[in-house]
């Protein structure tokens, strides 16, 4: 998987909705506009607020709109739903206040209308988490979206110099607030961390078509920076088994064990018995591990490497005591085993109080 799974962006949609309705409102109240824009002469938390959602004209909310239909579902499907709202209002907030300076530094009180700061915060956070995701420029020419931001910021803050030398008409400084709002969320949200991972995944992609040997490679280099990450080590396990490095894929398997999410973790273990690698996990975690399975054939070969291993012999009597309960073939030998040989252990009391043990 090469990139985040996309689910509705219902934050997205809500986000155009309004905007949209504001408009609406527009055709049919004309003086909303006014009522609804933020003036620096009067600042208010509403609205602070509701300048987000009204757009001076049809040209302005369109290249708003097409922008936030366009990043916020990506943005979205990373941060999350409330994860990208808290991106648009701090933006926007961030460009309101930065508008408010501006103004108080010329004298002005030009309202501010639009959602242009907010979408700027969801910009900021996309360049880091997409930084290295390559977009067309021209006809077999592409660039990443970390250097097209690089030379909108520019832009920006170009305009926002000519804008304080007379001609305050784009919010340019409240554009520049909100991407760098963006910027300091995408940090705090770990957006940095996501793309690395992102990045590494798809050169495991591509190393892919070139053979298992490219893949260690690939997935060496990657784990060496998220040495935990659940599908770089399956890769690289999958690639040693090709390359029949078995005792390699084994140990490897084992770090899966630990690293995978719970749902998973039986296949894997299932995996790991299939390379006969039960041996890396250490009897204490096998035993524990065996007690939250529900694959009884897994849980067996659990307690029977147990009793294979002389490391396993602090808790040999209880894997005996749970082959047993499970009713295994060789209950007979385990009963006498534990009647004989550990017959004052706890685990034998255990079995005394269910009856297994006379």
């Amino acid at each position: 998987m090469t990139s985040p799974r996309l689910a509705v962006p219902w934050a997205t949609i809500a986000l155009v909705f309004a905007c949209l309705a504001v408009a609406f409102l527009g055709v049919f109240d004309p003086g909303s506009t006014e009522r609804l824009a933020y003036l620096p002469a009067r600042p208010s938390l509403a609205a602070a607020l509701t300048c987000l959602f009204v757009h001076a004209n049809l040209v302005h909310l369109l290249g708003n709109m097409v922008f936030l239909a366009a990043v916020g579902p990506r943005v979205e499907s990373a941060a999350g739903h409330w994860g990208l709202l808290a991106i648009f209002l701090g933006g926007g907030a961030a460009g309101v206040l930065a508008h408010q300076g501006i103004m108080a530094s010329l004298g002005a009180n030009t309202p501010l209308v639009g959602a242009s700061g907010a979408i700027a915060g969801i910009a900021g956070y996309a360049a880091i988490r997409y930084m290295h995701r390559r977009v067309p420029l021209a006809p077999r020419v592409t660039v990443t979206v970390g250097a097209v931001t690089l030379a909108w910021v520019v832009l920006q803050a170009v305009g926002a110099f000519v804008a304080i030398g007379g001609f305050p008409v784009t919010a340019f400084w409240s554009h520049l607030a909100g991407f760098f709002f963006g910027l300091v969320a995408s940090l705090v949200m770990r957006a940095p961390e996501q793309a690395r991972l992102q990045f590494g995944y798809e050169t495991l992609d591509r190393m892919g078509d070139r053979g298992p040997g490219a893949v260690l490679r690939a997935a060496e280099a990657h784990l060496a920076e998220h040495p935990d990450d659940p599908r770089a080590l399956r890769e690289l396990a999958e690639a040693l088994h090709s390359m029949g490095e078995t005792a390699h894929e084994a140990q490897i398997r084992a770090r899966l064990v630990e690293a995978v999410p719970e749902a998973e973790r039986a296949a894997a273990l299932a995996d790991l018995a299939r390379a006969q690698g039960l041996r890396f996990l250490s009897p204490i975690r096998r035993m524990r591990l065996a007690s939250e399975l529900s694959d009884p054939i897994l849980r067996r070969s659990l307690y029977e490497s147990v009793l294979a291993e002389p490391e396993g012999e602090s808790q040999r009597p209880f894997a005996l005591l749970n082959l047993v309960e499970m009713g295994a073939d060789e209950a007979g030998a385990h009963v006498r085993e534990l009647r004989e040989q550990f017959e004052f252990h706890p685990a034998s009391d255990a079995a005394r109080a269910k009856g297994l043990l006379r």
